[in-house]
């Protein structure tokens, strides 16, 4: 420090504090400046190889002292903030040293007016003007992410600006370890006050920046920023917003691509991890009906009054089949509403199986038969019965197009005379999937649209189609069927739930866990997985469930719910010492 009294504080106090170190230093001729910008680049080089050299700094509170540094005049202010980012990644003395003096809001342009703030931002802005000084702010930010003292100083200014500056470091071309430091500390950013945070985030920004940049990146820096991203596109209201814009920008597809790469890369994630793909329907091993049984899935698809509505018209007596009923959304208010009939769900999952039999045993469903079947074809039914109704829901979408003949095929075999084929599909499918239904041999009839967000499709079997081939008799039940199996959920694993990709092991039964976001409508960018990035909503066609043919989950979440978890490294107690704050009082780089 220079020496004389130093005049009366003015302004905020954080820039008092950093004002009078850097008085003299403003008054050295460049050629010093530079001199010294010199020394503090070979500290970094230096302390990145010698634990001696970072115990003494440690020692000499060197790491304080070159935090009002990083605000001088470059490219004395790009040497500090290169020696501060590799001491972070050697001492916790370093983090805690710029975290409590505020280095990284000042790095983001968060300060409040003083008689020098105007000065500081201008030189931090020209020293970050240089792509080599945007990868150490991006790495030094990532280094004190979880840092509880920088959120709760964030808390006071706009989340937006916060958010487009840390974007902003992102931009050009970064290293990949700028890519990780970056990544992780959007990730925090998006994560700590989430609710106030998330909305803030630019549609252009993300467009812009992160998108392209996850696009080139691989490796672990594709992983970093997968993670704001995940954040972010999982969330349905942000994504509807954002929709607009990248529509408007004609990058629809790429969009959908940085989702497919995300599933992706998550899925081997899991499967290193844990030795098998996540299931899709049961992000963090939760039960099946949580995600085929939400509550606005049946707000949306009204199970109760479309059986009723298809109940009215069929004989007393006869038998219903509901392929791929899931945890028996439909099939038990059909049974409610037939009681005289016979009721079959058809279902691969054994989960799904299992939670339709206990229900059955639990209301006393006794005219409810819960069956097992194969892959390519529905099996027949017990005693050689034919259905009156076979209705699917949700499932056709699911199936690969070049299977989907074969098993609506198989459906027709099953039909007693006069029986009815009733498909319930998004209305942005229905085009296709009429044409498959009416390649399988049947011939579509008029109905009134009882269901708002879906389209209910009649048919009845074409009398000039070729005969259908007999069906197969039903596969053997599996140990994992019986109701009263005892399930070994899978360990969570520490972090980020995994992402709903599983690989399909099944031409007819493809689940993926965008059913429910294509079903509903939605955007179709809001094709997320499930687990890892918030519920059920996938990619199609090439994720899906191991085998399943259950309906598809809600549209509202659209990919992974990631956790608030990570742990904040100081108490709320290390504030930095300053004068009260107020949110409208910063001014812009």
């Amino acid at each position: 420090r220079g020496g004389g009294a130093a005049p009366a504080a003015t302004g905020d106090d954080d820039d008092d504090e950093v004002k009078w170190p850097l008085r003299d230093v403003a008054a050295l001729p460049e050629s010093d400046t530079r001199a010294l910008g010199e020394i503090a680049r070979g500290l970094a080089d230096e302390a990145a190889a010698d634990d001696e050299l970072v115990e003494a700094l440690t020692r000499h509170g060197a790491w304080r002292a070159l935090v009002p540094l990083c605000v001088a005049r470059p490219p004395l202010s790009a040497g500090a903030i290169r020696c501060l980012r590799v001491g972070m990644g050697r001492t916790q003395a370093a983090i805690d040293a710029g975290a409590e003096l505020g280095l990284p809001l000042w790095l983001l342009g968060c300060r409040e007016p003083s008689d020098a703030s105007e000065d500081f931002n201008a030189n931090v802005a020209t020293t970050l003007l240089a792509q080599a000084a945007r990868d150490d702010a991006c790495q030094l930010l990532g280094y004190v992410a979880n840092q509880a003292v920088v959120h709760e100083s964030a808390e006071l200014y706009d989340p937006h600006d916060v958010l487009h500056a840390a974007i902003g470091l992102l931009s050009g071309s970064p290293s990949d370890d700028a890519a990780c430091g970056g990544g992780r500390a959007l990730l925090h950013l998006l994560r700590y006050q989430r609710s106030a945070r998330l909305p803030a985030l630019s549609a252009r920004d993300v467009h812009d920046v992160l998108v392209p940049l996850f696009l080139r990146k691989s490796g672990e820096a594709k992983e970093a920023l997968m993670r704001p991203l995940r954040v972010a596109m999982a969330d349905t209201a942000w994504m509807e917003a954002a929709w607009p814009y990248f529509e408007s920008r004609g990058s629809a597809a790429k969009v959908q691509q940085v989702v497919h790469e995300m599933n992706g890369l998550e899925e081997m994630k899991a499967i290193a991890t844990t030795g098998k793909a996540p299931d899709a329907m049961r992000p963090n091993a939760a039960p099946l009906a949580d995600s085929l049984e939400a509550q606005h899935r049946v707000e949306n698809l009204q199970p109760t009054k479309v059986a009723a509505f298809l109940a009215a018209d069929l004989p007393p007596g006869g038998a219903v089949l509901d392929v791929g009923a899931g945890t028996g959304l439909f099939t038990f208010p059909l049974a409610a509403a037939l009681p005289a009939s016979q009721i079959v769900a058809l279902e691969v999952r054994s989960d799904a199986i299992r939670a339709m039999r206990a229900r059955a045993r639990r209301e006393g469903a006794a005219n409810v038969t819960v069956m097992r079947m194969g892959e390519g074809a529905a099996p027949s039914l017990p005693g050689g019965a034919k259905a009156s109704l076979v209705l699917l829901c949700d499932v056709l979408e699911l199936v690969p197009e070049h299977a989907r003949e074969g098993l609506v095929g198989s459906l027709r075999a099953l039909l007693a005379p006069g029986g009815k084929l009733a498909v319930i599909c998004a209305r942005a499918e229905s085009d296709s999937l009429l044409i498959d239904v009416q390649d399988a041999g049947f011939l579509q009839r008029r109905v009134a649209q009882v269901v708002t967000h879906r389209r209910l499709m009649l048919f009845e079997a074409d009398p000039a189609a070729p005969p259908p081939p007999p069906p197969p008799p039903p596969p053997p039940e599996l140990p994992e069927d019986d109701v009263d199996y005892a399930e070994a959920l899978p360990e969570a694993a520490g972090g980020d739930p995994p992402p709903a990709s599983p690989t399909a092991s099944s031409a007819t039964a493809r689940l993926t866990s965008s059913t429910t976001a294509r079903t509903a409508a939605r955007c179709p960018a809001t094709r997320m997985s499930t687990a890892a990035c918030c519920t059920p909503s996938g990619r199609r066609p090439s994720a899906c469930s191991s085998g399943s043919l259950a309906r598809g989950a809600p549209p509202p979440r659209c990919g992974p719910r990631l956790s608030l978890g990570g742990t904040w490294s100081c108490s709320p107690t290390q504030r930095r010492k300053s004068s009260p704050r107020s949110r409208g009082g910063r001014t812009a780089a």
